[in-house]
């Protein structure tokens, strides 16, 4: 697959969505809120998850939602087995209270994916064995020409999927990245940058690069603006292999990730939202505002 998001085709869009990085709300509630319990069960992710959720209906109304899951199982580990090996070195060394903790917290965000989001009345909701929540916006992209999307997360690997179709939003800065900032930053459109992290590599999935080269001498790089007697353009020319290995684990969707249309209606409304609420003994959140705003939702 490949993606040409050139904006052309802005004509045809009629519909509007926002994209929820699940993992990446799971992992920020989880590592924010204080734990909370109903009935003997912990319920703080789900508590965190539903009530960000509601934030971004309120910031972004009346647009549909489509929730994207990573995978437990990685198939980038097949292409390179050092993928995220840093992550599982630092949990490896946690104490057993945390490691219980993690169990707990991980439990609830399979809950939230197989029971709440249903009980909600939500559809959209998409993962697949051996890929990343990434791979599955990249296909949403391609495959979904009618809409246009904002994506919701922190993750610089998606700076790649933004267009004229696709903004990003960071909901810890709350600022909105689109071709325009993203240009006045690095001097480049977007579509490069999965290239420009292939050379860069990305410390945070253990990805090794160029020694020595961050995005932005990468990205003169390809742009042509690192002269070819910099120490630099000789290093990257050097390691052509290397970028093209990285290439793989990068440069979204990965090899073998499932053609996703968008192709099923919701059925929220307000009923569903005490329901799930009086399950989990969220009554604060059943007031209304908040109902008011779940009737609004496009089904």
């Amino acid at each position: 697959m490949a993606l040409n998001l050139t904006g052309k085709e802005d004509s045809l869009l009629k519909k509007q969505s926002l994209i929820i990085d699940s993992n990446y709300i799971c992992h920020a509630t989880y590592h924010s809120l204080p734990p909370l319990a109903f009935r003997g069960k912990d319920t703080s992710v789900i508590f965190g998850f539903l009530k960000r959720i509601i934030s971004f209906i309120k910031r972004f109304p009346e647009k549909e939602i489509v929730f994207v899951w990573d995978s437990v199982y990685s198939i980038r580990r097949e292409v390179y087995p050092e993928y995220k090996k840093v992550r599982e070195e630092n949990s490896s060394e946690i104490s057993e209270y945390e490691k219980r903790s993690r169990e707990v917290a991980y439990a609830q965000f399979s809950e939230i994916r197989e029971v709440v989001l249903p009980m909600l009345g939500f559809t959209k909701i998409y993962s697949q064995n051996g890929y990343e929540a990434d791979d599955i916006m990249a296909s949403l992209l391609i495959n979904n020409p009618e809409y246009k999307f904002i994506i919701i997360t922190t993750d610089k690997d998606i700076y790649q999927l933004i267009s004229e179709k696709c903004m990003l939003f960071n909901p810890v800065t709350k600022s909105m990245e689109t071709m325009t900032t993203f240009y006045d930053k690095y001097d480049c459109f977007p579509h490069l940058w999965g290239k420009a992290r292939s050379i860069s590599g990305c410390s945070t999935d253990n990805v090794r690069g160029v020694k020595g080269v961050a995005e932005k001498t990468a990205i003169r790089y390809l742009t042509g603006k690192l002269k070819s007697t910099n120490k630099k353009y000789k290093d990257i020319e050097a390691a052509k292999e290397m970028i093209e290995n990285n290439k793989e684990l990068i440069i979204l969707p990965m090899y073998g990730t499932e053609d996703i249309k968008i192709n099923t209606s919701d059925s929220t409304d307000r009923h569903k939202l005490i329901k799930v609420c009086e399950a989990y003994g969220f009554r604060s959140l059943i007031n209304k505002e908040n109902l008011d705003l779940w009737d609004k939702l496009p089904c």
